[in-house]
């Protein structure tokens, strides 16, 4: 943590009394770390907006007196109304149907408990946990700029806000990014079915699980997926992803095989067989897409950039509710059921077109981060599968 004189990369400007829109202070996180910026706020009992940057990115955390009160961002995923059907409280449905409600004067949270999809509790704890994990995703920030501002009027529209002690943010917050990576390899998706291991018998105590966690471990019947054991608990996605974690540890619980998982199929399944084909090498293409820009530009900026671009597509009725995964591969399951609903003679075309276009996008957004070798090699791996795909279903 911060102590001693502050660090040279940290400056504070004179005047902040007759230039309130100048910063207390700013400061570069290459040259100091997340923790000790949140730290030194909380230390100086401010009330404010800390605002931090990395090229488009944008992340806000508001404060009262030295206690973080609330968060925002300029990215899609952390929209509450995702952050709710990511955890498994509202339904795609609800979603789309709330999200076409939304105005400047109705707010997502309003419509949803309007719309009797969720609870005025269930939006308290959404908003909390929304509000955590956008500063949660601060914590693999390498770089970036920060500035705090001691006017913060943006909170008075706000009708939800919390207390939040710091250092449990910060320490909550090392923790995950220390986990994420082990967590992801063992549970790399929500749609993951595990089942309790015969005859095992676990020991709540020795594995100091409490009434919440253990109940997931109750709820867990070799039927309900990650997303929907989150779904009926009160805990977020990645507090659930860490104790099927735990659980899969200790070997009280496996992962099912995945052809035992539920998948839908086409209404009519005579050209299944060289749709999904299709669908199959595509979904190949993003992950290696993905798994490059990763490489380049990290996690985060990389999963920004293939959420903007699906957005821009949503108007296209091939992705209406698809989105990408962690690992930058769309739900299969969303795209057959979407193609499920067109005329048999159109479904082959409009795959193509949709796929084809949205793919085009992403290499030229994608190729703009890549050294000249990083391109040749992906380049050459997606020449290689569409010629794969032609011999396939030519």
């Amino acid at each position: 943590m911060m102590t001693g004189p502050l660090p040279t990369s940290l400056t504070i400007p004179h005047q902040i009394v007759t230039m309130p829109d100048r910063p207390i202070l700013q400061g570069d996180l290459s040259k100091i770390q997340l923790p000790d910026v949140l730290s030194f706020v909380a230390m100086i009992r401010e009330s404010g907006k800390l605002v931090l940057t990395r090229e488009d990115l944008e992340r806000n955390i508001h404060w009262a007196s030295g206690e973080i009160v609330f968060a925002s961002s300029n990215s899609p995923e952390h929209s509450l109304g995702q952050f709710l059907l990511r955890n498994g409280k509202i339904t795609q449905e609800q979603y789309e149907e709330s999200k076409r409600r939304v105005t400047p004067q109705l707010r997502h949270g309003k419509i949803l408990v309007q719309m009797g999809a969720i609870s005025p509790k269930d939006l308290w704890w959404g908003v909390k946990n929304q509000v955590l994990e956008i500063i949660y995703s601060l914590f693999g920030w390498k770089e970036g700029e920060f500035a705090f501002y001691d006017a913060d009027e943006d909170l008075a529209h706000e009708r939800i806000v919390h207390h939040l002690h710091t250092s449990s943010v910060i320490m909550e917050g090392i923790r995950r990014l220390d986990e994420s990576a082990r967590i992801r390899e063992k549970i790399p998706s929500l749609d993951l079915v595990f089942a309790k291991v015969p005859g095992a018998a676990p020991d709540f105590r020795a594995l100091e699980l409490n009434e919440a966690e253990i109940a997931i471990y109750q709820d867990i019947d070799g039927i309900r997926n990650v997303r929907e054991l989150t779904g009926r608990s009160d805990l977020t996605q990645f507090e659930v992803a860490r104790i099927l974690f735990q659980l899969l540890s200790a070997r009280l619980i496996e992962a099912l095989p995945e052809e035992k998982s539920f998948r839908p199929v086409f209404l009519d399944v005579e050209d299944s067989p060289e749709l999904l084909k299709i669908i199959s090498t595509y979904n190949d293409m993003f992950g290696r897409l993905f798994e490059t820009l990763e490489k380049s530009v990290g996690e985060e900026q990389a999963r920004e950039i293939f959420m903007s671009i699906l957005q821009s597509a949503e108007t296209d009725e091939l992705w209406a509710g698809v989105f990408f995964d962690q690992y930058g591969r769309f739900d299969e399951n969303m795209l057959i059921a979407n193609i499920s609903e067109l005329p048999f003679e159109r479904r082959k075309a409009v795959l193509d077109e949709g796929l084809n276009t949205l793919l085009s996008v992403q290499l030229f957004e994608v190729s703009q981060h890549l050294d000249q070798a990083g391109k040749v090699d992906v380049f050459r791996f997606i020449s290689d599968q569409k010629a794969s795909l032609e011999r396939a279903t030519a």
